[in-house]
């Protein structure tokens, strides 16, 4: 039956008969010849010490690496409690090749000295990616992923929260290894309702192989949450505050149980806080000025769980289920005074418009996973995952508008609204990926099928008397549906003892379907689009010295656009702005280069280049004498080069240093129909850093900022930048540690931009809470037996850790 089944899988495909790899076994014991089981083994080139495969032995300190080409190499096992072992070279010729019994002797340093030597940096910067760790870091206490996205190298948070990478929009966001369905507010509240304590790690991929979808023509960023993989039982319990303007909690608790055969695991986070900002809107359009003062408070209550299990079978098949959901009740109301007046009057001559909104919304999201994989001792395996996720949104803005006018004695004039915007979003995808071994590489390949149902309803009432009375004008439901079919294929092999190579091809034909129902006819009721595309990637990688890598590579994306920015109705924001959907959108394409250049694994220099076809960007119009709405469009073109350099280097035993530098030179070009000519450029850069202090008796000293130098799409958008200053304390033989935070020490939590075209003069300057003590209680509890023989590699795991060159 197995063998059936993979036949059918692989469609007849398997190489094997060519693959030239050998085998390396073994057995590992203590000095007083005992089995060690479970120690971590790899096999590593003689030559430059790089790592080639590893694995862990099973309980009896047998050891069984596949894969291994013709060399040189030495074998290094460690496990708890032992010495590291470093083997003499030997050779694989040929012929599998079984090791003499190893020896390992038992261990002289404390285990809290372990711990210290393992500490992961902040930066990884790696072939691939770029990794921020997020428990490395003791400011990002209490933040929200939101907040830890500004501060990740490269990634920039805008006013609009979107996210950008060097300037530009269009990276697609991952949690935990699948790609979220979600854009705009609804991605934004997604990730500010996830706390730090829960996330392990930030990736930041900007040329992804074939093996990843191809939506995102920026890259990915993926949000890697944390696992366990300890035998026993154990769990981890987070307590944290954030002391601002007004208080703000969070708590989350880990638990876990890992046997041979079976690891069961479940977490549940809560957090709760109101968040402030103050925003001064200025405006002119047809020579009268629209000076605005909005002070804002997003109340957010959260709550998450998750829950799954990994039975083991056989050393060969694991089958997995996992199942996560988060209940979100946000608002995002505010206080507001509009100033209306003759362009450069000091004073209201003409009326003051007072609004009061409240945007209550509750968020329901659930996502199911099942995974099947296959791995032999020979390099073959085989993973199927299925997912089925849906996400539900009730939401209601009230909009309470008088109009005081200050030349008469006249009585105010209300203008009352409410609007009601019930979203549901359904996504269901299977997709099936194998590796194995051919001409001493690695070939992969696979399929993948998506399907995304949304279904946007919004319903505008006019208040009159205090009764809701429906706006058939502006009322309507729209559906979307986006169906994608993917298939590709990717090559990883070494050329002797310096170059790797990976190429690949990934084929996506992507059917998309818009129906909008509305009171009123509209021509553009439905949108229906079919089309076929192809992404080729590939890198070389050179290691010219023991000190000096060098990796080019290179990759095509695309960039679909969202089901909210291709809803053709217009819905109304507040009193004097709108906004609209332009079914016209076509997809952005991006061809991207990179080069990078690392010495001594402490220093990376990349130099980059990305040109863009039909870039996406958001335009303020007017609608008419009075107000504005916005719509997106496309540009013609856009293109970019980039320079990055990041440094990770211990400068004592003491202080380590990490900084990252990001600059970036962009070029926007456009003719559009409503008269506006795009030619716009700039060179803009931002910066992260940490220094962190090891002092004595388990106290750390950390400081970090970040910031954001001007830049220009459409609009000009000010500087922005914050400074932390935060101190840890472990105790209780390092299970437990509390971490307090005092961030944007010098109150610069600010920004703005400015913009002239189509007839309208903006000004636009916030400010949001920043300033604030956040204080974190950390405990880790249970089994610290080092992890089992095997651990799952699905969802984020698996589809990063096989991405080469």
């Amino acid at each position: 039956m197995k063998k059936t089944l993979l036949s059918l899988l692989i469609c007849g495909l398997s190489l094997t008969g060519f693959a030239q790899s050998f085998t390396v076994n073994g057995l590992i014991k203590n000095q007083q010849n005992e089995p060690v089981g479970f120690a971590a083994v790899s096999v590593n080139r003689s030559q430059d010490s790089t790592l080639v495969k590893a694995d862990v032995a099973d309980e009896r300190g047998a050891f069984n690496i596949a894969g291994i080409p013709d060399g040189r190499y030495f074998l290094r096992a460690s496990a708890v409690g032992q010495q590291m072992y470093n083997s003499e070279a030997f050779d694989v010729a040929g012929k599998d090749l079984t090791l003499p019994s190893i020896t390992m002797a038992a261990e002289a340093r404390q285990l809290n000295e372990v711990k210290v030597s393992g500490t992961k940096p902040l930066i990884e910067v790696k072939n691939d990616r770029m990794v921020f760790n997020v428990e490395a870091s003791i400011n990002a206490t209490g933040s929200n992923a939101l907040d830890l996205l500004q501060r990740s190298p490269g990634v920039q948070v805008d006013r609009d929260e979107n996210i950008l990478v060097r300037g530009k929009t269009g990276v697609r966001i991952y949690i935990d290894g699948r790609p979220s369905p979600l854009a705009g507010k609804d991605l934004a509240s997604t990730l500010k309702s996830m706390n730090s304590a829960d996330i392990e790690a930030i990736d930041i991929i900007t040329n992804p192989s074939a093996k990843f979808d191809a939506a995102g023509d920026l890259g990915i960023i993926n949000i890697r949450l944390k696992k366990n993989a300890k035998l026993g039982t154990n769990g981890n319990l987070s307590l944290g505050g954030m002391f601002g303007i007004t208080p703000k909690y969070n708590a989350s608790l880990n638990l876990n149980h890992r046997d041979k055969k079976l690891n069961v695991f479940g977490n549940y986070g809560f957090n709760q806080g109101a968040w402030h900002n103050t925003t001064y809107d200025d405006q002119i359009l047809n020579n009268v000025a629209y000076n605005k003062v909005w002070h804002g408070i997003w109340r957010d209550t959260t709550h998450s769980a998750k829950i799954g299990a990994d039975y083991f079978i056989d050393s060969r098949n694991t089958i997995g289920f996992s199942a996560n959901g988060r209940i979100s009740n946000h608002n995002g109301g505010g206080e507001s005074e509009t100033f209306i007046s003759k362009r450069n009057n000091l004073t209201a001559d003409s009326l003051i418009l007072s609004s009061r909104t409240s945007n209550p919304e509750k968020n329901k999201n659930l996502n199911l996973n099942v995974n099947y994989r296959y791995v032999d001792t020979t390099g073959h395996e085989l993973n199927i995952d299925a997912d089925y996720g849906i996400f539900g949104s009730r939401g209601i803005s009230y909009q309470p508008n008088q109009y005081h006018f200050q030349t008469t004695s006249d009585a105010p004039i209300e203008r009352n609204y409410v609007s009601k915007t019930p979203v549901d979003i359904t996504i269901k995808s299977i997709k099936v990926d194998y590796e194995q071994p051919f001409r001493k590489g690695k070939l992969g390949y696979g399929a993948k099928m998506s399907d995304v149902n949304s279904d946007n309803t919004f319903n505008f009432y006019n208040v009159l008397q205090n009764v809701e009375v429906i706006d058939t004008n502006r009322s309507n439901r729209f559906k979307y549906l986006e169906r994608v079919y993917a298939a590709y294929i990717n090559y990883n092999v070494t050329w002797g003892k310096k170059w790797d190579l990976q190429a690949g091809l990934r084929a996506e034909r992507t059917k998309s379907l818009g129906d909008l129902t509305s009171y009123k006819h509209n021509d553009l009721d439905k949108v229906d689009t079919t089309y076929l595309n192809f992404f080729p990637s590939g890198a070389i990688s050179f290691r010219a010295s023991k000190n000096h890598t060098w990796n080019l590579n290179y990759s095509r994306r695309i960039n679909r656009p969202s089901y909210q920015n291709l809803n053709p109705f217009e819905y109304r924001v507040d009193e004097l702005v709108y906004s609209k959907g332009n079914p016209f959108l076509k997809p952005e394409y991006a061809n991207s280069f990179k080069l990078s250049h690392v010495y001594k694994g402490m220093i990376t220099t990349s130099l980059g280049y990305r040109r863009t076809k039909f870039p996406v960007v958001g335009l303020r119009i007017p609608y008419d004498s009075s107000r504005t709405y916005f719509i997106t469009q496309n540009l013609d073109y856009s293109q970019g080069y980039s320079l990055d350099i990041s440094i990770t280097k211990p400068i004592t035993k003491w202080w380590e240093l990490n900084f990252n530098i990001s600059a970036y030179h962009n070029l926007w070009k456009a003719a559009l129909d409503n008269g506006i000519i795009v030619n716009n450029r700039t060179t803009a850069f931002n910066l992260n850093g940490q220094n962190t202090f090891k002092l004595k008796n388990s106290w750390t000293l950390e400081l970090s900022g970040w910031y954001n130098s001007p830049y220009r799409r459409i609009d000009y958008n000010w500087q922005m930048g914050m400074v932390d200053i935060g101190v840890q304390k472990k105790f209780w033989k390092e299970n437990a540690s509390l971490k307090m935070t005092f961030s944007d020490v010098f109150h610069t939590a600010r920004g703005g931009y400015t913009s002239a075209y189509a007839g309208i003069e903006t000004r636009l300057r916030f400010r949001f809470e920043g300033q604030m003590l956040r204080v974190s209680f950390n405990y880790r509890f249970g089994s610290k037996e080092i992890k089992a023989a095997r651990s799952r590699r699905a969802g984020s795991e698996d589809e990063l850790n096989r991405i080469k060159g």
